[in-house]
């Protein structure tokens, strides 16, 4: 990355919110409500940050789609969530070089402003973007293209860092620096395939490249 980094955005779920386990077990009770088998296998058959793919995937009827959200999100609510390890080090980090944050999720506002919160770390964050705020999913860009523009940062200056082949294939798409970091969910050969700009093991790899890479 050669141009002076002004904003890192980030995804939630699985970059900055260590959610992989809490979302197999969610699915497994979902699934169960409806006499759907769900196990390991199906996970990592099936996941997307598009949970409407993995309904689909599973056989789930449209028509239960909308019951299917509610519960889900009732589960995720019980479950105990905790940060990924770094990220207090690499909010910190960008905190101190001035740099704009924000977030590009799928979840719901609700739920993603409740785990903001709830972690102590909403402060951080300019702006963020959720799944309602537009009518495209990733890898669809509208939501990164939305949240450039709010900032009033243009892409060039702008990094991506997420855990899903579909955050790279949007970063790219809006002509913005990706990082994927490998995380839990079961996608890390599809997230290594999809090419990203950069690949790290972690937050504090991706950041502390960004930070010597563009000052």
């Amino acid at each position: 990355m050669t141009a002076l980094l002004r904003a890192v955005l980030f995804d939630w779920d699985g970059t900055l919110l260590d959610s992989a386990e809490a979302s197999y077990h969610c699915y497994v009770r979902l699934f169960s409500d409806f006499g759907i088998p769900f196990g390991r296998a199906e996970y990592q058959r099936t996941y997307s940050p598009d949970w409407y793919h993995t309904f689909r995937c599973v056989g789930l009827p449209e028509e239960q789609w909308a019951d299917a959200d509610q519960r889900w999100l009732s589960y995720f609510a019980e479950e105990r969530l905790t940060l990924a390890g770094d990220v207090h080090y690499a909010l910190d980090r960008l905190d101190r070089h001035g740099i704009t944050k924000a977030i590009v999720t799928s979840g719901s506002r609700n739920r993603v402003t409740r785990e903001l919160v709830s972690h102590g770390i909403d402060h951080h964050f300019e702006y963020v973007v959720c799944g309602t705020d537009v009518e495209q999913k990733k890898p669809h860009p509208a939501a990164l293209r939305l949240c450039l523009a709010q900032l009033g940062i243009s892409a060039e200056k702008a990094a991506y860092i997420g855990d899903s082949p579909e955050d790279v294939l949007m970063a790219r798409a809006a002509n913005v620096f990706s990082i994927a970091v490998r995380g839990a969910y079961p996608n890390v050969a599809a997230l290594e395939a999809a090419k990203p700009d950069r690949i790290a093991d972690n937050l504090t790899e991706a950041v502390d490249w960004l930070l010597a890479t563009s000052f």
